[in-house]
């Protein structure tokens, strides 16, 4: 079982800053997942209300991850729905994250599937036509299993309300598992 944490670190002042959503990526099996891009949020100021990053909008997140080309993988993401005040006050900025994914070989979001939900089953790379096939070979010395890479694409909003000026911060959990 693969988990991926990001750490969701914000600040919000009065006046301009940059928003940067840092990820980093725990593996541990034969799944490979690697970060491509931080999730970067324009830069917000106390009061500005709804700030959004689309699919497809420079500051998404983008992670890469690569296994066994015919096996499905199950890709869950956990995220806060609000992020908290690192220091005393108690002010928090709303926050929901999205994600969709593409598996057709190439980091393209114009072939992006969008989930409805928080969970996603799908092929490391996506079958042309027709049923699965047979199970594939199992790993030995002598064969080693095509690997494919699937990407997947996190954003979301975040709402900047009149709150107290400072770091804000919340945990993000991807994890991806073969089903």
């Amino acid at each position: 079982m693969k988990h991926i944490a990001i750490l969701l670190s914000l600040l919000s002042f009065m006046s301009l800053q940059a928003q940067t959503i840092q990820f980093s990526l725990n593996v541990s099996s034969s799944i490979d997942a690697s970060k491509d891009q931080d999730m970067a949020f324009d830069e917000v100021f106390a009061g500005s209300g709804l700030t959004e990053i689309g699919l497809g909008d420079p500051g998404m997140g983008v992670f890469a991850i690569t296994g066994d080309k015919d096996l499905d993988v199950v890709v869950s993401i956990s995220a806060p729905t609000d992020l908290t005040h690192s220091g005393l006050s108690t002010d928090t900025l709303p926050f929901s994250m999205s994600f969709a994914y593409a598996n057709r070989g190439s980091n393209d979001i114009n072939q992006a599937t969008v989930v409805a939900g928080t969970t996603a089953r799908f092929q490391i790379l996506s079958r042309e036509n027709g049923p699965p096939k047979p199970p594939p070979t199992p790993r030995t010395n002598a064969f080693t299993q095509i690997q494919g890479t699937a990407y997947v694409y996190v954003y979301g909003t975040l709402n900047v309300g009149t709150v107290d000026a400072g770091q804000y911060a919340g945990t993000v959990e991807i994890t991806v598992t073969y089903d």
